[in-house]
């Protein structure tokens, strides 16, 4: 996708997305005020998206994550805001993300908060996962959409990390600044409110979207730390984790999706992450049908179509970021997974076919 305003797919206006994964309406809750503030009747535009105006006076309330996507789309098409995302994530706090949110501050240290918000985000944001990397002395804090036919995924990228940094403003304090920021989306047009507000050096087309910073932050303790209080929420948030229905495959995806970024994608690395042996990983993976190959074929196809569709990356770029030799040995993967090459379906010429899961149990090129 990469530009609002041409995504892939469109719901038709009215009609309400009713299943799949959902997020809480939390981080979105300015987005009538600066409907507002742009002389747009908030009401009219979020019936016409299929969404209820009210919902959102209820941070706590669930809407479909693609219906959000279309309305983030719709408003950004109205107001002519293309930095839209990232005003709404400017006026978001770790609060606004429940439970996953409350945590952070309690937290012995930032490493420790960090973690946990990784670790519990599904709690408020089942569509998208967060990640973090550590790579010698460097950092990363990320987010990655799940799916790939989702509407303004540029904006939910620059929500989703300039809600990141307002997270580490409020661990660290209002001084913080990344190192860098990373956008896998294409360069807007107007780059003065992401250095405002990044304070950071930017880097768009992007293989991920994080912000990046010394690894050293990750041990800072913080003022608020509460044991009590954490426990309790951990307690709770573990209750919570309980009640939901949840697969193997699905936790493995942003484990998976994460190896792939650091050119680790074993399964030996990747049980170590779930704290399961490899057999046991292999054996569990397989009563559900499937297997770590064939999951990390998905994972690849899927990175590589939101980095085709949402970044102006060179396909040699976007072979070497998934670990392959070379573009050709992308290509042909690319090709064995959609029938068509990564060109064509970047350009949208050709019909496209084939999904993650129509992957068939194959050998991953370049990969584990």
């Amino acid at each position: 996708m990469g530009k609002s305003g041409k995504a892939r797919s469109r719901a038709a206006p009215g009609k309400g997305v009713f299943s799949g994964p959902t997020v809480r309406t939390g981080p979105l809750a300015n987005l009538p005020a600066l409907l507002r503030e742009r002389g747009v009747d908030a009401e009219r535009i979020f019936r016409e998206s299929g969404m209820s105006l009210r919902l959102f006076a209820n941070p706590d309330a669930t809407v479909p994550y693609l219906g959000a996507g279309r309305l983030i789309a719709r408003c950004v098409a109205v107001t002519g805001c293309q930095h839209l995302g990232l005003l709404i994530g400017e006026g978001a706090g770790p609060s606004s993300l429940g439970i996953a949110g409350f945590m952070l501050g309690s937290a012995p240290d930032v490493g420790t908060a960090l973690h946990e918000l990784v670790h519990n985000l599904d709690l408020h944001d089942q569509g998208g996962v967060a990640t973090l990397q550590t790579n010698g002395n460097v950092t990363l804090l990320g987010y990655t959409i799940r799916e790939v036919n989702i509407e303004a995924a540029d904006q939910i990228y620059d929500l989703a990390i300039a809600l990141a940094c307002n997270i580490m403003r409020n661990l660290c304090g209002a001084d913080w600044n990344p190192t860098e920021v990373l956008l896998s989306r294409g360069r807007p047009r107007e780059l003065a409110p992401y250095r405002r507000f990044f304070r950071s050096p930017l880097r768009f087309d992007a293989d991920q979207s994080a912000i990046v910073f010394p690894a050293r932050w990750l041990v800072f303790p913080l003022r608020a730390a509460d044991p009590l209080l954490h426990r309790h929420l951990n307690n709770e948030a573990q209750r919570r984790r309980l009640q939901q229905t949840s697969s193997l495959t699905g936790k493995l995806f942003p484990v998976v999706r994460s190896l792939l970024l650091a050119q680790n994608c074993s399964l030996l690395e990747a049980g170590r992450i779930l704290g399961l042996h490899p057999r046991t990983l292999n054996r569990r993976l397989r009563d559900e049908g499937t297997s770590y190959r064939r999951e990390a074929e998905r994972a690849k196809h899927a990175l590589a179509r939101q980095l085709l569709a949402g970044t102006a990356m060179p396909i040699a770029e976007i072979a070497a970021a998934l670990d392959y030799a070379d573009a050709s040995a992308f290509t042909r993967a690319f090709i064995r997974w959609s029938g068509n090459t990564p060109r064509q379906w970047r350009s949208g010429g050709t019909k496209r076919r084939g999904t993650p899961g129509a992957v068939k149990d194959v050998g991953v090129a370049g990969g584990p």
